[in-house]
């Protein structure tokens, strides 16, 4: 899975270069808060609904013919949520920020079938993520991030919302596949499908969707990086955490 992430010095206009062939808007927003510890949004007090604290990724999807960058809620709110954090029918909170692949029938739980089957493909751009090895107590952190490019470009599912002031938000899934041999290493069982190439997300978010699943893999274990991550990165929000000087590097280096 994919429940931890770092945006660490991004910009819109190092992610367009990157990906060149999308159809970038004439002007781009105001690069993303760079934040090494986001967590999918939560209630800091549970049933208080004025602790909430949302939580966004830099996204880009399709609108008006145009590849557009957008911060995105993270998780995925579903249109039947009403704007807030989905709960089951019983009244516990629904998991949404991730969107397992699924090996039979359809692709995905039902939730995300709409993003899925409507123009709901994304891409997903963070620095690097977080992984927890779950075989030891307490679980080791690790920072997973690339050896091949500057930074990770997710496939993701994602929709649009009313907020409770009635303003259209986006919000969005990273997808969920097999982890590779570095991730099972430290003690992880799934991971985020990541695109290889400016090709592949160009396909995720413009191809067929026969062409789409087939993005859906492991990723090479030799273009995957891990460094252990001190304990305080656990706290969501906790923004102090010292991190490994292998991570601290300009975006486009």
């Amino acid at each position: 899975m994919c429940g931890k992430a770092s945006v660490s010095h991004l910009s819109w206009k190092d992610i367009y270069a990157w990906a060149s062939a999308l159809k970038a808007p004439e002007s781009l927003p105001p690069d993303p808060e760079s934040r090494i510890n986001i967590s999918p949004s939560r209630l800091r007090r549970k049933n208080e609904p004025e602790s909430m604290v949302w939580e966004t990724l830099p996204v880009i999807h399709r609108q008006d013919e145009l590849d557009q960058p957008v911060n995105a809620i993270w998780p995925f709110i579903p249109f039947w949520a009403n704007g807030q954090l989905p709960r089951t029918k019983a009244g516990k909170m629904l998991s949404t920020a991730n969107a397992r692949l699924r090996t039979d029938g359809a692709p995905f739980a039902p939730t995300f079938l709409p993003a899925w089957n409507g123009s709901g493909r994304v891409l997903v751009v963070v620095s690097w993520f977080y992984e927890f090895d779950a075989r030891v107590r307490p679980q080791i952190p690790y920072a997973v991030f690339p050896l091949d490019k500057p930074f990770w470009v997710f496939a993701g599912l994602a929709n649009t919302f009313r907020d409770g002031h009635g303003n259209k938000q986006s919000s969005v899934a990273i997808i969920t596949v097999d982890p590779n041999k570095v991730l099972t290493s430290v003690g992880h069982h799934r991971s985020p499908a990541i695109l290889r190439d400016p090709g592949e997300a160009v396909t995720w978010m413009h191809g067929s969707s026969s062409d789409a699943l087939k993005l859906l893999r492991p990723y090479s274990n030799e273009n995957m990086g891990v460094e252990a991550i001190p304990m305080g990165i656990k706290i969501p929000g906790n923004q102090s955490v010292k991190i490994p000087a292998s991570l601290q590097k300009p975006t486009g280096s």
